[in-house]
């Protein structure tokens, strides 16, 4: 009888999710004007032309290993400023229009402090590349092999860039590469899923099917997308799906701390804000009110939000602030 009701409840419609879509494009937006401004002129080029890098091969563009390198980004089309950074590389640069079948990478999103409160000088540029599943192991070394020609481009010009080689699916069932220097790969599942709906970038692709889930609905976020895919709100093959946020094993809290305390040696301070926030949630576990859900809230309310009300690090000091008080 409960998966009956639960079957009957209202999802939301198309013109509501388009609309919950844009607002959470428009906060993204905010944060890549930020960035964009903090960047060198060579800097910025390079970061607007990376959506096209993934979406074409070409021998004169940055990143080149192979015409067999798969290419082509979902949903995307290069705009005027884009075409013309090419043109730098390749006179007469022309986009050639891909059949949707035929874009093998799905989104292209950036994490982190970028953008942020919590942004310096040195912050990294953590991208994940995420792939659909007709990309073999022979496509993801090519991946692998132009995402570090990237990386050493973008170190020659004073940026410090990684790409994360992502699968949704895979991520899903809980294989997790080493992503970053700020993360310990398998053991921090369900808290760098909440850190990248908390401060992942939509620079390309498809959007995230997790805006499509109502905050007051997370707890059964499978269930719920289940019904918009059956009611044909949404098609799972325009959407990205990293999975809810379930709850999080007692062990993760200990392997975090365990890193934290590793990163303080480098990061002091960012580390101490994580831990404490670890402390946080630890205090509210099993049911964590997970900072993430905290912008999504104010997403669905509807009501205009200010740039920095939901920045992902001053949303830390806030849920640090009340939770010492």
């Amino acid at each position: 009888m409960q998966e009956a009701a639960a079957d009957d409840e209202v999802v939301l419609g198309r013109k509501a999710l388009n609309r919950i879509v844009g607002r959470f494009l428009a906060l993204h937006d905010r944060r890549l004007a930020r960035i964009r401004a903090t960047l060198t002129h060579e800097q910025r080029s390079f970061f607007d032309l990376l959506p096209l890098l993934w979406h074409v091969n070409h021998p004169m563009l940055p990143g080149f290993v192979s015409t067999e390198t798969p290419a082509g980004v979902v949903n995307f089309r290069p705009n005027r400023e884009q075409v013309l950074l090419a043109r730098r590389y390749v006179r007469g640069f022309k986009e050639e229009k891909r059949p949707h079948r035929d874009t093998p990478v799905v989104g292209l999103y950036l994490m982190g402090s970028m953008g942020s409160l919590g942004q310096t000088s040195g912050s990294d540029l953590d991208f994940w590349l995420c792939h659909d599943s007709a990309v073999d192991d022979e496509g993801r070394e090519l991946l692998r092999r132009k995402a570090a020609r990237l990386e050493e481009r973008a170190n020659e010009i004073g940026l410090h860039a990684h790409f994360f080689l992502m699968h949704a699916e895979s991520f899903r069932d809980g294989v997790v590469e080493q992503l970053s220097k700020e993360s310990s790969g398998h053991t921090q599942h369900t808290l760098l899923l909440e850190e990248f709906y908390r401060t992942g970038l939509m620079l390309a692709g498809s959007p995230l099917l997790w805006w499509a889930v109502p905050p007051e609905h997370e707890h059964e976020y499978t269930a719920y997308t289940r019904r918009l895919i059956q009611r044909r709100f949404v098609r799972a093959d325009q959407w990205l799906d990293f999975g809810g946020l379930h709850a999080l094993p007692a062990d993760e809290f200990f392997g975090v701390a365990h890193w934290q305390l590793f990163k303080g040696i480098d990061a002091p301070y960012k580390s101490l804000l994580k831990l404490m926030l670890l402390e946080a949630y630890a205090a509210e576990y099993p049911k964590i009110d997970w900072l993430c859900l905290e912008t999504k809230r104010a997403v669905y309310s509807g009501e205009d939000i200010a740039p920095d009300d939901l920045d992902p690090y001053l949303l830390i000091l806030d849920r640090i602030t009340r939770y010492l008080s």
